[in-house]
């Protein structure tokens, strides 16, 4: 016989929110402690993760937008990123392009 364990949130040793390895925030673990009932069925969630690329001539953030966006349109239930490595094009001097890889984690759907 199988047992489950429930899972607990680490709380930052700030005082702030949820975290994970290396202090980043576990926004889906943070929302969920926040609606008691989402917590009562955490346990029947099980979320992918995925690495992605955006690129932004512009900005890290539009680099950001841009992966998150491109993601939206062929996955459902994202619900949440992280960034994982910057990095950009620089030409004579000047920046010319940004490059951002994010891990994006989204809720599966479906029987376990």
């Amino acid at each position: 016989m199988k047992q489950s364990r429930k899972v607990t949130p680490i709380t930052a040793r700030s005082g702030g929110g949820t975290t994970k390895r290396g202090g980043t925030i576990d926004f889906g673990a943070k929302s969920a402690a926040l609606n008691r009932s989402e917590v009562a069925s955490a346990d029947d969630h099980v979320y992918r993760v995925i690495e992605l690329v955006g690129t932004s001539e512009d900005s890290i953030e539009d680099a950001i937008k841009s992966a998150i966006s491109r993601a939206d349109r062929t996955l459902r239930h994202l619900r949440w990123f992280e960034v994982v490595r910057t990095s950009g094009h620089i030409d004579e001097g000047v920046i010319r392009h940004y490059q951002v890889t994010l891990k994006v984690g989204f809720t599966m759907e479906g029987p376990p």
